[in-house]
Parts: structure tokens; sequence; C-alpha cells
């Protein structure tokens, strides 16, 4: 085994945060640490459900990983204030610590919070620390993108302090191929050099699908016998929920299509008022279920949404097409057609991609799909295969262990699954 390495991960969310970052990391660290290697994530309280009602120590040491929590205990959903002062309850301790931190440290950051990178930039000045940074989503362009002036004096600033963060960071990496795009024409970074492209991973790892007629989930919401539609995970700013609720008004006259939602969000009010005004009587909606029950829940369909509004490629990569992956189910992306999701779907044929907007090609996807159920199987075997091939924690694990100099312990290959046989 190789000599131990001192891992500084600084992202404001971690356990038992339940958002998609920290499930990911949380898990991948955790195998990490298997291999001697001595990993500190420095985070905040985590906030709204996961938070509530917990007296969370500030430093803990979690399946291995020593964890220091820093900041407030405050909810930063709750307004634009609280959010302001969680960020800043989280970077001034966490560059107060970064002054004491050995050199030889590998500096690890991500976009969270959205201005992560100009800190380490700062501390690289004052210690002459190394750092890597890993962008997730991309600021100020998700702003721009939602309607701020790229012309304003924030944006301005923001981008030309980017420009020198990023410049300065020894490895910028990236979660799609359309995200390099981004920072070679918007920042002028140098491709071969700097930017590491390690594209996301699941954070429910299964040995084999699980059939849907095996899923407790559909008996229980009563929807056995349909071709089920599924949309899971964060209803954010960034998707585009209406276009999903409309186009199930549209396949209403088919009784047999049944769309499944299941989560919570910013647009999720939105889109049920609208489903509502539409008189929908083919949709489904459902809360967030906890981690253990993801693998079920994702298996509850027959086809698998995912949605990016136009303007966003580049920007953002949705963390659920890697879990919609190991479930083994066709996806059907409502998504920029340069994206990373689109050239996944593309490479490993296992979906179809609409462009953002196009309610009717939506509606002509799921009753094609509806209609040659094989054809939508065939993808989901597909799909399977691909995560087997690129996308599970292990890989994801090996990546980061190249980037960072760790010299892993070699890992037997695993046996051909049973979905990998019969393919």
């Amino acid at each position: 085994m190789s000599t131990p390495r001192k891992i500084l991960f600084v992202c404001q969310v971690f356990y038992p945060d339940t958002t998609s970052t920290s499930q990911l990391f949380t898990s991948m660290f955790a195998e990490m640490v298997k291999e001697g290697h001595d990993i500190t994530a420095l985070c905040a309280f985590p906030s709204g459900r996961e938070g509530r009602g917990r007296k969370l120590p500030r430093f803990e040491v979690y399946k291995g990983i020593k964890i220091r929590r820093l900041g407030f205990r405050i909810d930063h959903k709750k307004s634009h204030f609280s959010r302001a002062m969680s960020y800043l309850g989280f970077m001034i301790p966490a560059l107060l610590r970064l002054l004491f931190v050995p050199r030889s440290t590998i500096v690890f950051g991500v976009t969270n919070p959205p201005f992560l990178a100009q800190g380490l930039y700062l501390m690289s000045l004052l210690r002459g620390l190394k750092y890597q940074y890993m962008v997730l989503d991309a600021y100020p362009e998700s702003l721009i993108a939602l309607g701020m002036s790229e012309r304003s004096f924030v944006a301005r600033v923001w981008t030309w302090l980017n420009k020198i963060a990023y410049r300065r960071a020894d490895r910028m990496i990236v979660l799609g191929r359309d995200m390099t795009t981004l920072l070679v024409n918007r920042y002028g970074i140098d491709e071969k050099k700097s930017i590491v492209y390690i594209p996301h991973w699941s954070a429910v790892e299964a040995p084999d699908p699980l059939p849907i007629e095996k899923s407790a989930m559909v008996d229980r919401l009563g929807l056995r016998g349909k071709f089920i539609v599924q949309y899971s995970g964060n209803m954010g700013m960034w998707h585009d929920m209406d276009s999903f609720v409309r186009a199930a008004k549209q396949i209403e006259d088919d009784p047999s299509i049944h769309f499944l939602f299941i989560g919570e969000g910013a647009r999720r009010t939105a889109a049920v008022r609208l489903a509502e005004d539409l008189g929908c009587t083919n949709i489904t909606w459902h809360d967030f279920v906890p981690l253990e029950q993801v693998r079920e829940s994702l298996s509850s369909c027959h086809v698998a949404l995912i949605s990016l509004r136009a303007g966003f490629e580049g920007i953002a990569v949705p963390s659920k097409l890697y879990g919609i992956l190991m479930s083994g189910r066709a996806v059907l992306a409502q998504t920029p057609l340069e994206s990373e999701t689109a050239y996944t779907l593309a490479e490993c044929d296992c979906g179809v991609t609409v462009a953002p907007g196009d309610t009717e090609g939506l509606v002509r996807a799921i009753r094609e799909m509806a209609a040659d159920r094989e054809r939508t199987a065939e993808m989901g075997r597909k799909a399977f295969r691909a995560y087997k091939e690129k996308y599970t924690q292990a890989q994801a694990i090996e990546a980061f262990s190249d980037l960072w100099g760790l010299d892993m312990r070699k890992r037997p290959a695993a046996s051909p699954t049973a979905a990998e046989t019969a393919a």
C-alpha cells in the first residue's frame, strides 16, 4: 500500500446532509480511508430537515473521515439573509483553518459555496498552498442563465475573480465535457495541462437492476400494470417541471401511461399547481425517499426523466443520470443537445434526448417508448452496462487516486452480474 496522504476536502455540505454532493463524496471518502489515507472534511452544519432538532458536534469521525463543522447552526434555506450568513459563517473559519494546513496536504474544493475558489486562491497567496477545484455548478454562469445581466457589475467582477482563481489552481476538475468547453472558452484554461474530466458516479451501488415486478413501491402506490414515467430528484430552478406536467396532460388519453414525480425543490409547488389547474389525473406526487430506499424508488418505473433548461449546458450536469443508469432504466432527457447528459445517452444508446421546450417531442418520445417496450427495456440494459463500465464508485476512486498520486491497492475484478451475463 502507498504512503498515506492527507486530503482536505472543503465543501459546505457533507454528512449527514442529503444533497447529492454530500452523499457522493461521503461514500467515496469512506472507501478511501480504508486504504489508510487521512481525509478531513471542512463543512457547515446541515440545513433543513437534516439539521433540524439534531445536536451534531463540531467535530466527529464518521467511517474514518474526520469531519469539522464550521459556522452557525442555521437553516440557510429560510431566506437570502440566512443563506448569506451561512456562507460567511462557513467561509471565514474555513479560510482561517487553511492558514495552518501543512503545505503537503492535498486541498480539494468544490463550488459549494459558489465563491470558494476565490478563498482558496487567497490562501495560496498567503501560504503557498496548492489547491484543486471541482466545478459542480458554474457561477456566475448559472445566475446569468437565470436572468442576471452578463454585463452587470457583479457578473463582470465575479468572472474576473474566477479567471484568476481558476488559472491559479493546480487542477480544474469537471463533471462534464461541456464544462471543459466553458472553462476553455470563457476563462482561457489550458485543457491539456489543467483540466481533468471525472464524471459523477452513483451514490447507490447495486449488483443488478431491480425488476419493476419486484418493486413494492409500485404496489404501494397502486400503479401495478401501468407504464410508469418517473422524475426523481430535486425540482430546482434549472429544471423544467412544467414541460413534464404539460406532457402528462397531453398523454392523459392513454390510461396505460402514468407519471410518478418524486422529490422536492423550488419548482415543485408551481408544478403541482399547474397540474391542478390543468386537471391532470395521471400524475402521482411523492416526497424524497431515504437513501436506503433510493434503489427501489429509481426502479419503480419503465422510463426515467431528466431535465436541464436551455442555456445550462456547461453549467450543470444532472447527477440523477448516474443513479438512473445504476437502476437499469431507459432515460428520456429534455436537455440541451450539446450537454454531458446528451453525449452520454448517444454514446451508450440508453435513452432519448429531446430539446428543452419541445413538449410535442417529449410527448411523442413517451408514446413511442410505451408502444415499444422491448426497445425501452433494451435501453435499460444498455444503461446498466454503461454504469458498470464507466460510472461506479470504484472507478471514481481510481480517477481521484490517479489525480492525487495515491497508489491504491488493486481491487479484484468484479464477477459478471446476471444482467451482464444475459446481455
